[in-house]
């Protein structure tokens, strides 16, 4: 990334963006003003707090790229509340150290033209006390790409440097990409798909490929997979990376559809969803712990059965929340979280989609 590369001269401070960032709701923060009170203007100030959702992009009436904007300001940066004592930050830059370093152990057909990266969910499992099966994601994904006749090649790449990138840590990011690229481009695939929202966005934007992207959801949406016991009441929760980065909101509706589930949107969806609080890594906290609960509200709000997201980190936090309110409370909120992958390949097994059947 190169210095001032978002456009943010044009911003002539209408507030919009202000009035919008999930953020202001829990902390006096505004990235108006973060862009008044930046190098730009020679002058310094913290944007740290931005979960970088980009609410504040879609809202922006001179089409200021906000995003563009906080990174640029994080690069070289020393970013703060790193959560989980740092343990995936360290992880990541380990990868770039060890040549044989991956972040994945399951097969697929080598010989495929179709890649499918899992991401980092191995570690999910290893560090995030849950009672959620990460590794299910890559499981649920393989077995749904073969079904869908897309017997895949199973990439075994390092973690594709996401958080680095959006901490600041340009080094570390550009080394990941660079080991990465070079086995992606060599391995003759056409097609890289990933079931990580972030990982998308970051191949898709951040990496020069000489192969297709797309995320599961987009291949999906396009396959029969013959499932039509999908009968719950669904919610979808936009994954910010996924939404308001790259665009795409109907394809893990289409997807859910197709199985007989009913969608019942919540409050704010599609370029409105709220974040699910936490971002890179960074700040997992109670102030953001007040955005979650906003966004579970809404989702409890809808009757659904699941809340069904595209991001290990989105389903990460939703279920701590859920979790924490369930010993709490007493099953505060009455529903699964579950990502695409996992309750499109349960009901393809004719097990529980999270409408409880068995």
């Amino acid at each position: 990334m190169t210095n001032n590369s978002s456009n943010a001269q044009v911003c002539y401070q209408c507030g919009t963006c202000t009035a919008i960032c999930p953020v202001r709701r829990v902390v006096p923060f505004s990235p108006r003003v973060a862009i008044y009170d930046s190098n730009i203007y020679d002058t310094d100030t913290d944007v740290w707090d931005c979960l970088t959702c980009g609410q504040c992009e879609a809202a922006c009436p001179q089409g200021v790229r906000l995003l563009d904007f906080f990174l640029d300001q994080r690069i070289g940066g020393e970013p703060r509340d790193i959560v989980h004592k740092g343990v995936f930050t360290e992880l990541a830059d380990l990868m770039t150290r060890l040549g044989n370093s991956k972040t994945t152990l399951i097969e697929g057909d080598d010989a495929s033209g179709i890649g499918y990266f899992p991401g980092c969910v191995d570690f999910h499992d290893m560090f995030f006390d849950l009672d959620v099966n990460f590794k299910e994601i890559a499981t649920s994904s393989v077995t749904l790409l073969s079904k869908a006749g897309l017997n895949p090649k199973i990439m075994q790449l390092k973690c594709c440097g996401h958080d680095q990138l959006w901490q600041g840590n340009q080094e570390t990011f550009d080394k990941l990409k660079e080991e990465n690229t070079k086995i992606i481009n060599e391995s003759g695939i056409e097609t890289l798909v990933v079931s990580c929202a972030e990982c998308y966005r970051t191949f898709l934007m951040d990496y020069d490929l000489d192969c297709e992207v797309k995320h599961i959801s987009q291949v999906l949406a396009d396959s029969d997979l013959g499932i039509t016991n999908g009968t719950a009441t669904a919610t979808i929760h936009d994954a910010c990376r996924l939404g308001r980065h790259t665009g795409e909101y109907d394809a893990p509706r289409k997807a859910v559809a197709a199985t007989g589930a009913n969608i019942v949107e919540m409050q704010h969806n599609k370029e409105n969803a709220l974040c699910c609080g936490v971002s890179s890594m960074m700040n997992c906290n109670d102030r953001t712990k007040a955005l979650r609960v906003l966004r579970m509200d809404e989702a409890k709000r809808t009757g659904a059965d699941v809340l069904i997201t595209s991001c290990p980190k989105c389903l990460a936090h939703l279920n701590c929340l859920k979790e924490e309110e369930d010993a709490e409370h007493g099953h505060d909120y009455p529903f699964e979280v579950m990502d695409l992958t996992v309750y499109l390949a349960r009901k393809l097994n004719g097990g529980d989609g999270g409408d409880g059947d068995e």
